[in-house]
């Protein structure tokens, strides 16, 4: 019921760090799953008593959302003339790309969304190649 509600805090607070204006970690840095549950100070994958809690897709699935806005903030940040960004961003979704392709998804959501990481992989390389 509340899932997507939670999903898009988890995104809110993780691209938040990431962008370094929340919280005391450097701009890119992400938060694992145990971070977010301590900034929010809520348990993970609990299955013996019925309380609120993170799940790891609900994390899974809100770092599937942060690529699709770091894909556009990539493009922004070119027009704005903000030509490292783009790169530092490129990087950072690949990695994530490659993490996710290790995981062996059986969700149909998370798959799917999953799969929608190579095309913000994608949005975020034209700006990079109109650095010239």
């Amino acid at each position: 019921m509340w899932s997507r509600h939670t999903q898009d805090t988890i995104l809110a607070l993780i691209f938040s760090v990431w962008l370094g204006v929340y919280g005391e970690h450097e701009q890119g840095t992400l938060l694992t799953v145990n971070d977010v549950a301590s900034y929010l100070n809520v348990p993970v994958n609990v299955k013996d008593r019925d309380v609120f809690h993170i799940t790891t897709e609900e994390y899974l699935l809100a770092l599937t959302d942060l690529t699709e806005e770091l894909a556009r903030l990539a493009v922004n940040s070119v027009t704005l003339g903000d030509y490292q960004r783009p790169l530092q961003i490129s990087k950072f979704v690949k990695d994530l790309h490659a993490g996710f392709q290790i995981l062996n998804l059986k969700n149909d959501i998370l798959r799917r969304k999953s799969d929608a990481i190579k095309y913000n992989v994608s949005g975020a390389l034209p700006a990079e190649s109109r650095r010239d």
